[in-house]
């Protein structure tokens, strides 16, 4: 990068900047997803971008970043060794996205002079950050500064949407499915699916009679073999794949994506799927309020609801049979869903990123 001053060209150097994620079984790939769609519009920028943490699962999690030349260094969860290992690399930024990291990382960081910023869902969890970005599902857009100084930038214009979902995005007005074709159906519950979501998701899916073609993603053999041992009808075909990197474009040629309310929803609503979501553990609750309340997707209530029967089984049934045989029902949501989630989130939130790390070079 050059710099011109007056009749002299002074070259400066790149930003560097550190995004602290993880990903495993038993959290998912969900923070190091975020991060990596960021670190595609940072790099865009021209900053140097580095991934500290923990990402030696799942496999194609592993694809993605070796696929985006991410560099990945082990990120500690000390606040003194994350700080100090910021510093030996000169890094100008933290972006920090987890939801277990001691709040004394943020403090850490910013006492040594590096602009932090947290991706948040709904809470900071006590961190100091410059910037808080909140992609919460639900409630209006949200651009506040806070006191000291922090901004917020809130909402699904904020959504970290990856260049490999954008490019999946589909038209919103797609022809719906006839009546005389199965309407195809995506379920799935994350990478790892640790609750078991998606034999539970595809029974009830079975239950309603309709006539469909379902891929269901199952995260281990165990539960592939659970799906494949439940009965579907004449004009029900069940097909059984593992996780893949390029669900993207799988959810594209889906009528209807039955998934957790977690972040990968935005995804969905930026290709333009019509969605049903079900909550997995309570903390999904405000998320599955928000999109519902919005009009974005349809709730089929709690995993644990869908797992026995009674009442909420009976209603989740309903819910998706009617899903199932009114094609103008899922077209107005996937039009709803890709007008509310635009894809340019990354775009904003690293302007906001690199003008606060120029502020702080002045």
């Amino acid at each position: 990068m050059i710099v011109n001053f007056g009749n002299s060209t002074v070259p400066t150097r790149r930003l560097r900047i550190g995004l602290r994620a993880d990903a495993s079984p038993s959290i998912g790939g969900g923070h190091v997803m975020r991060c990596l769609a960021l670190s595609e519009e940072l790099r865009r920028r021209g900053a140097e971008v580095f991934l500290l943490g923990r990402a030696a699962s799942p496999a194609w999690l592993r694809t993605q970043l070796t696929d985006q030349g991410l560099p990945v260094v082990a990120g500690p969860d000390d606040p003194y060794e994350l700080t100090d290992l910021a510093q030996d690399m000169g890094l100008d930024a933290m972006v920090l996205d987890s939801h277990t990291l001691p709040p004394e990382c943020s403090r850490a960081l910013r006492g040594a002079g590096i602009v932090v910023a947290a991706v948040v869902d709904g809470t900071a969890r006590a961190q100091e950050a410059d910037l808080f970005v909140d992609q919460s599902p639900g409630g209006d857009d949200i651009t506040t500064t806070f006191p000291e100084g922090a901004r917020r930038l809130g909402g699904y214009r904020h959504a970290l949407i990856r260049g490999g979902v954008l490019a999946a995005r589909r038209h919103p007005e797609r022809r719906a499915t006839g009546p005389a074709t199965p309407v195809h159906v995506l379920c799935f519950f994350g990478a790892t699916d640790p609750y078991g979501g998606v034999p539970v998701a595809v029974r009830t899916l079975l239950a309603t009679g309709a006539p469909l073609r379902l891929t269901a993603v199952a995260a281990e053999p165990g539960l592939a073999r659970a799906v494949r041992a439940l009965s579907a009808r004449g004009d029900q075909r069940v097909r059984v794949i593992e996780p893949v990197g390029q669900l993207p474009e799988l959810a594209r040629t889906a009528d209807l994506v039955v998934t957790a309310a977690g972040s990968s929803v935005l995804d969905l609503l930026c290709i333009g799927c019509a969605v049903a979501v079900v909550t997995v553990t309570g903390s999904q609750q405000p998320a599955y309020e928000g999109v519902v309340g919005d009009g974005l997707v349809v709730g089929l209530g709690s995993l644990e609801g869908l797992r026995a029967s009674g009442a909420a089984l009976d209603e989740g049934v309903a819910v998706l049979r009617r899903l199932l045989t009114h094609a103008g029902e899922r077209a107005e949501l996937a039009r709803r869903g890709a007008s509310a989630v635009d894809g340019q989130g990354c775009s904003r939130v690293a302007q906001a990123l690199v003008a606060l790390v120029g502020g702080s070079q002045d």
